[in-house]
C-alpha cells in the first residue's frame, strides 16, 4: 500500500476543521474487519476519533503500508500483462492495482482568486480549522455544500458576519419518520448503485444532503442560515475592477435544493410502503421565512473591494 502522507487518516487529520465529525451515523463506519461497535451507533465520531480509528485499523491488521511514497504513474505491464508503476524513482510491478485517491484531493480554486487584493485573506476550506484562527472582520463562504455549510454555520455562530454564496446542494431534514435520513437512505439502496445506474456520470460529483453530526446532529437549511443573520448569494462568477461579480441565481438554487429534498422524501416514502414497513407518519417540515419562499436577500450586484478585509464591502444593486 502506497501513501503519500506520513501517516494514517491524513485527510481527517490534516484537511479537516477542529470541530469536524461525521456526517454519517457511527453505524456507518464500516471498515471491513472493524465495522463500528461503540457504545453510540447514531451518533456522530469526531474528527480526532475518526483518525484514531484508521491508525488501530493499521496497526491491528499490521498493513503493509509504505508513506510518504508519491506515485507517479501506472502504465501497462509489459506483454500487456498488469501494471508498471513508478513511485519515488522506484519501479513496481502488479497485477492488479487499486487507485484509492478519493474525489477531492485538491481544492477548487477559480483562476479570478488570483486577482484579489492580497490583503484579503483566501483559504480553502481543508486549510480551515476555527473562527479564531481567521483575522477578525466579516468572512464570504464561497459554496454551500457539506464544508461550506458547515463552516458558515460555525463562523455565524461565532459572531463573525458571514456571507455565503449558495450553490443548488440539496437539503433534507436530518432525521424523518423515526430515524436519521442516511439510515432510509441506505435501506433504499440509493448508497448501492453504480455509475451506469446514475442519470449522467457527473452525478456521482453531486453533494450529498446538506446535514451536520456536530452538536448531535441536525439539517443544515439556507433558509434558517438566512434567519439566524447570515447574508446569501447566488454563485461567484468573477473579480473585476476591484469588485466581486455575483450571479443573480439565489432563488433558483434554493428551489433546485428544496426540490431535491422533495424528491428524496418521496423515494423514502415509496420504499416503506413497498416494504410494508411501519413508521411513524411524514413529519410537517419547517417553515421557515415566508413558507419556504426564497429569502429576500439581494440577488444581483457586487461587493466593492474597499476595506474588504474587515466589512467585506457594500452591497451594491447593479
Amino acid at each position: 500500500m502506497l501513501e503519500k502522507a506520513a501517516q494514517p487518516g491524513e485527510a481527517w487529520r490534516s484537511h479537516r476543521w477542529d470541530s469536524f465529525t461525521f456526517v454519517t451515523p457511527n453505524w456507518s463506519f464500516r471498515l471491513p474487519g472493524d465495522e463500528y461497535n461503540g457504545p453510540d451507533p447514531h451518533g456522530y465520531m469526531s474528527r480526532d476519533e475518526i483518525v484514531s480509528r484508521f491508525e488501530q485499523y493499521v496497526e491491528r491488521y499490521r498493513l503493509p503500508v509504505r508513506y510518504g511514497v508519491t506515485v507517479s504513474s501506472v502504465e501497462p505491464g509489459a506483454g500487456g500483462t498488469g501494471f508498471t508503476v513508478q513511485a519515488n524513482g522506484d519501479t513496481w510491478q502488479a497485477k492488479r492495482v487499486v487507485i484509492a485517491t478519493g474525489l477531492f484531493q485538491r481544492g477548487k480554486v477559480p483562476a479570478f482568486a488570483a486577482a484579489i487584493p492580497a490583503k484579503v485573506h483566501q483559504l480553502e476550506s481543508g486549510q480551515y480549522r476555527n473562527p479564531r484562527a481567521l483575522e477578525p472582520g466579516a468572512v464570504l463562504v464561497v459554496g454551500s455544500g457539506q464544508s461550506g455549510a458547515q463552516i458558515a454555520e460555525e463562523l455565524n455562530q461565532a459572531g463573525r458576519k458571514v456571507y455565503l454564496c449558495v450553490g443548488s446542494a440539496g437539503r433534507a431534514p436530518r432525521r424523518y419518520r423515526g430515524r436519521d435520513i442516511y439510515e432510509w437512505i441506505a435501506l433504499t439502496g440509493f448508497l448501492d448503485r453504480t455509475v451506469d445506474q446514475l442519470p449522467s456520470p457527473q452525478a456521482r460529483f453531486a453533494s450529498p444532503p446538506l446535514l451536520t453530526g456536530k452538536d448531535g446532529g441536525h439539517a443544515l437549511n439556507m433558509h434558517r442560515f438566512y434567519r439566524d443573520g447570515v447574508t446569501l448569494f447566488g454563485h461567484l462568477r468573477g473579480f473585476e475592477d476591484g469588485s466581486l461579480l455575483l450571479v443573480p441565481d439565489l432563488q433558483e438554487n434554493l428551489a433546485k435544493s428544496a426540490q431535491q429534498e422533495a424528491n428524496m422524501l418521496k423515494m423514502i416514502d415509496m420504499y416503506i410502503k413497498k416494504a410494508g414497513i411501519t413508521a411513524p407518519p411524514p413529519e410537517p417540515l419547517e417553515v421557515l421565512g415566508d413558507a419556504y419562499a426564497a429569502p429576500r436577500s439581494p440577488v444581483r450586484g457586487y461587493l466593492t473591494g474597499r476595506d474588504f478585509d474587515h466589512h467585506l464591502g457594500h452591497w451594491l444593486p447593479l
